[in-house]
């Protein structure tokens, strides 16, 4: 696990395919299946694309949505049950967490399996909602493109520990 998440890179450009693998279809729902949801409210709702017109559809509206994506999920969260299951917190915050914890289930099984995937948050959420037909309250909050990556991931640039993590009380750093 620890290697996927040093390892993993965004990918944008994706080689042809002709839909998503028995196995990364299987790490997926595994995915969603099992990551945790805050005061267990499981509010969230998943929309797997791999209709090649359908993606084009969402990539009009997704500026932020490159490449010929594989296949893209859609995650999706609703206020009003997240309130009714999960109260006040879950509304504002936890669907949000819920949501993040899920990328990254995705992000991470899916690339341990040699699939390329990036996280996407720049697109309309009234035409991403109009074209796959969400029910009134449903909301995208995020896209992931996934694919065979075309290319090597670059080299990340990551801040210094130090910067990023203290000790006991904030800035307190370990040797």
């Amino acid at each position: 696990m620890l290697e996927a998440i040093r390892t993993r890179r965004s990918s944008r450009s994706f080689q042809e395919s002709n839909g998503l693998p028995a196995e990364i279809m299987k790490a997926i729902e595994q995915s969603i299946i099992n990551s945790p949801s805050g005061s267990n409210a499981q509010e969230s709702h998943f929309i797997i694309v791999q209709d090649k017109e359908q993606i084009k559809r969402i990539k009009r509206f997704s500026p932020g949505l490159s490449g010929n994506p594989t296949a893209v999920i859609i995650l999706c969260s609703n206020p009003t049950e997240a309130l009714n299951k999960g109260g006040k917190d879950s509304e504002e915050v936890l669907r949000f967490v819920n949501l993040g914890i899920v990328a990254a289930y995705i992000l991470l099984s899916t690339h341990t399996l040699g699939f390329g995937n990036c996280p996407v948050r720049s697109f309309h959420k009234d035409a991403i909602k109009k074209l796959l037909e969400l029910p009134n309250g449903m909301e995208p909050e995020l896209l992931i493109s996934l694919g065979y990556s075309k290319e090597s991931p670059r080299k990340k640039n990551s801040r210094l520990k130090e910067e990023v993590i203290s000790f006991d009380k904030y800035g307190v750093t370990q040797e």
